[in-house]
């Protein structure tokens, strides 16, 4: 099985799958590639599971936020976020960027990963790799505009970063002083590039 890649300066890159394992019903696939190095590059990648991917969505800190004006600029934002019954919650600046491209375009793209460890290979360069887990979401975003449900979502977060510790509640006054978003998931998929068996 041929799998081509990019058509670049190099030219045409071809990558010969030399292992593919699918276990339909966890919904993940195992890949080990042959670059043009030769031999194998080590990589494993996992498909994850909706319900992983879900999981992995409820024990990150920060993730990246993308959006595209109407006239196809795209703008990545990195941020702090909480997620709560299928849905994504960030705060921020009431004017901005992302705030003029969620107005003009709606849907975004949200991306949430974690480094697990680099490896390196002195013999083959297409040996070296990168462990990692890696969430996609993909959705509609939108601004809310009630400042009881924005005190609720921003309390909600605060007791996220909080992790136990005392904070003072944020009453709907304050809410008005920033925005809230919450996008709204309808796709997802994540995976794992881990040590090859």
């Amino acid at each position: 099985m041929i799998v081509r890649g990019f058509n670049g300066a190099a030219g045409d890159t071809q990558v010969s799958l030399t292992r593919l394992i699918q276990f339909t019903s966890r919904r993940f696939l195992v890949n080990r590639y042959t670059g043009s190095c030769g031999g194998l590059t080590g990589m494993s990648v996992l498909w994850m599971s909706e319900s992983d991917a879900y999981e992995f969505l409820t024990t990150q800190a920060e993730g990246r936020l993308a959006t595209c004006d109407s006239a196809g600029q795209p703008y990545i934002t990195p941020l702090n976020y909480f997620y709560r019954e299928g849905k994504i919650y960030f705060h921020s600046k009431l004017i901005g960027r992302k705030l003029d491209n969620i107005a003009e375009n709606n849907r975004v793209c949200f991306e949430v990963s974690e480094t697990v460890k680099l490896t390196v290979n002195n013999d083959r360069p297409c040996a070296c790799s990168t462990r990692y887990t890696s969430v996609l979401a993909f959705g509609e975003a939108r601004v809310i505009s009630d400042e009881a449900e924005k005190a609720a979502l921003l309390n909600l977060l605060l007791a996220r970063y909080a992790a136990g510790k005392p904070f003072q509640p944020v009453v709907n006054s304050q809410a008005a002083d920033c925005a809230v978003v919450e996008v709204r998931i309808d796709e997802l998929s994540g995976k794992k590039n881990i040590d090859p068996e």
